[in-house]
């Protein structure tokens, strides 16, 4: 085989792998909002490395999934529950770990009958990934709250 055409197939297997690996994140962290807000708090945590760390500016650090699952189940309380990642910008290069920001809006409603009663908050995200037998996992994440809009009644978030 030509050194160039060798060459050429090497960069392009880079190349693909890296699509790969982004289309795997993505796949990832759709899970990681749906999981949430339907209240799975084991499938969310999962979503995690087993020494996962997620770091919500006003809870400190939970580490490890099954802290994870028992910090996001306070959640339970909200009947109505969006989670919603945007701009999601990932940091991938082929190796067994990647880096993404993004920004959270999350909206919670205590009960869905009541939809006016709501709350709102939100503010960016830093994350660290790392691949794993599983698959792609969540090693850390970092949320600061940047605004609220409305009142946490049920006191959460504050």
């Amino acid at each position: 085989m030509d050194a160039n055409l060798a060459k050429t197939i090497e960069d392009m297997q880079k190349r693909l792998q890296i699509l790969e690996d982004k289309d795997a994140l993505w796949t990832l962290m759709n899970r990681y909002c749906t999981e949430v807000d339907n209240h799975h708090w084991e499938a969310f945590a999962n979503t995690y490395t087993e020494d996962g760390v997620m770091e919500v500016e006003n809870w400190g650090p939970k580490r490890g999934r099954a802290e994870i699952a028992k910090a996001a189940s306070c959640e339970e309380v909200f009947q109505g529950v969006i989670h919603s990642i945007t701009n999601l910008h990932f940091e991938v290069d082929g190796s067994d770990t990647a880096t993404a920001t993004a920004y959270l809006t999350l909206y919670v409603t205590p009960d869905v009958k009541k939809p006016e009663a709501n709350y709102c908050w939100g503010g960016p995200y830093r994350f660290e990934y790392r691949r794993t037998p599983e698959g792609w996992r969540v090693a850390k994440q970092h949320l600061r709250k940047f605004f609220a809009i409305g009142e946490d009644t049920e006191g959460l978030f504050s």
